[in-house]
């Protein structure tokens, strides 16, 4: 049973909008186990949302931006969580803002990789990041044109679901850990 759910998880990261049925057709399972799957993945977190990768620059975005961020304050202990907690509330009130990370390298905390539809929409974008939150600090950006019809390849998850699929060790360190004893 392990490997159903494994399965399908990967088949949902390629293309989710295949029905239960399809998807068990393809996989071959029943339609009932499938949709338990699902719906156990649903549950336990492994499905965050279902979501389409559109083709950004045709609905009017020009730049990715990859913006490295340092906590102003280092404290330790209950304040420092305080300071990452508020951080992280800070960066989920901007809808461009596709991803916020927290982690370490080249002097800095975390990224947030954020869409722009012009360099004018960045800079003021950048203004206020820099000026609103007292708890970080922009250390750098990099930025990318959506625009630019020679892109080494453009965001999709086939590739993450041929490298899992080929590394079965590293599912069954994420998804086969499940006990699916229900």
């Amino acid at each position: 049973m392990k490997d159903a759910y494994k399965k399908l998880l990967l088949e949902l990261m390629v293309h989710s909008r295949r029905s239960d049925r399809l998807l068990a057709r393809e996989l071959g399972l029943s339609q009932p186990t499938v949709t338990r799957a699902r719906q156990w993945l649903e549950a336990n977190g492994y499905i965050v949302e279902y979501s389409l990768i559109p083709n950004f620059s045709k609905i009017g975005l020009e730049l990715v931006a990859f913006s490295f961020i340092r906590l102003r304050s280092r404290g330790n202990g209950e304040k420092y969580e305080e300071i990452k907690k508020r951080a992280s509330n800070y960066f989920n009130t901007y809808s461009n803002v596709v991803m916020a990370l927290r982690g370490e390298g080249m002097g800095c905390d975390g990224i947030v990789v954020s869409l722009h539809k012009s360099f004018a929409e960045f800079t003021r974008f950048m203004k206020k990041l820099k000026t609103e939150s007292a708890d970080t600090e922009v250390v750098g950006s990099f930025l990318a044109s959506l625009e630019d019809s020679g892109q080494y390849r453009h965001l999709t998850f086939r590739g993450l679901k041929t490298y899992l699929g080929a590394n079965p060790e590293q599912v069954a360190d994420t998804v086969g850990a499940i006990e699916l004893s229900h």
